[in-house]
């Protein structure tokens, strides 16, 4: 995918280059025919293969691969015929005609460490779920136990702990309330809905003189404490998730490197693809942080 990407590119720039000659013959890439895309994807794949080729090297390439194909000299490029007026040693080339191959090459070498599309999107997708999850727990947690301690006046329902455990901690709706055997606490209504759909809960109707179940209701206090947990940990969430996407935009290798080394101490090698680099940098972000 990335390949032909680069080669539209490089034909794309090839057509440009030749209008500014008057010569506007050259089609758009979907108008191309297929000789002359595969023209340019076996250019771009030589280019790939041999960095340090020259562009007299690139047209070497292009004269041997045409002269398999059965291309001959011809003062205008005709398909059928096969003749083609840069069929000729390089040295014989018209300096304009020079030109391309030093184009061509260059849009290669420029072109080819940004990400491929299909893997850009991917990684853009993991992000985009990522941000999902985050935000659907973060309804899920205001949905049910982080409640401000102001509504429970008016929204709270007393409910008692009735189980067989000495102690029952939250950890399933993350309210993290922890109930005595037989205490009470006045939780807000959606909480109360969920807890009450066990059988170790029941609704406490109005307390009674010596009832002392109900005294001391720190419930308003755990469940402000956990909000504000819950709001510091999506803050944290949001600024990994943030600088995952930062990465993934950088398609510089000597960035992505220097970034391992100064953040985590850490020596990544240059000879790795950017895409690798970009899931070690990504990798270190996860299980350390963002520093």
């Amino acid at each position: 995918m990335k390949t032909i990407a680069i080669a539209m590119m490089c034909h794309v720039i090839n057509a440009a280059y030749c209008q500014s000659l008057g010569d506007d013959s050259q089609p758009t890439w979907d108008d191309a025919p297929d000789w002359q895309k595969q023209s340019a994807i076996a250019g771009v794949e030589m280019h790939l293969a041999n960095p340090d080729a020259t562009p007299e090297q690139s047209h070497e390439s292009w004269y041997a691969q045409k002269e398999a194909e059965g291309w001959t000299y011809g003062e205008v490029k005709d398909a059928e015929k096969k003749e083609h007026p840069c069929f000729l040693p390089y040295d014989e080339l018209p300096i304009e005609q020079k030109a391309k191959d030093y184009l061509f090459r260059t849009t290669v070498h420029l072109v080819k460490h940004l990400p491929d599309p299909e893997d850009y999107l991917a990684l853009s997708d993991e992000v985009k779920n990522l941000r999902a999850k985050v935000q659907s727990g973060l309804v899920a947690s205001v949905a049910t136990a982080v409640t401000k301690p102001t509504m429970l006046g008016s929204a709270g329902i007393a409910i008692q702990y009735v189980g067989r455990k000495d102690q029952y901690v939250d950890n399933l709706y993350g309210s993290n309330l922890v109930f005595a055997r037989g205490q009470v606490r006045t939780v807000p209504s959606n909480l109360a809905s969920s807890l009450l759909k066990h059988p170790e809960f029941q609704r406490h109707e109005q307390a009674v003189d010596g009832d002392t179940s109900h005294q001391n209701d720190d419930t308003s206090e755990i469940l402000d404490a956990a909000k504000k947990q819950h709001d510091k940990e999506d803050e944290q969430e949001a600024i990994v998730l943030d600088e995952i996407e930062t990465i993934s935009r950088i398609t510089d290798k000597q960035s992505l490197i220097q970034y391992a080394k100064s953040k985590y101490d850490q020596n990544l090698k240059v000879s790795n693809s950017v895409k690798t680099l970009q899931g070690q940098v990504i990798e270190m972000i996860k299980q350390f942080g963002v520093v």
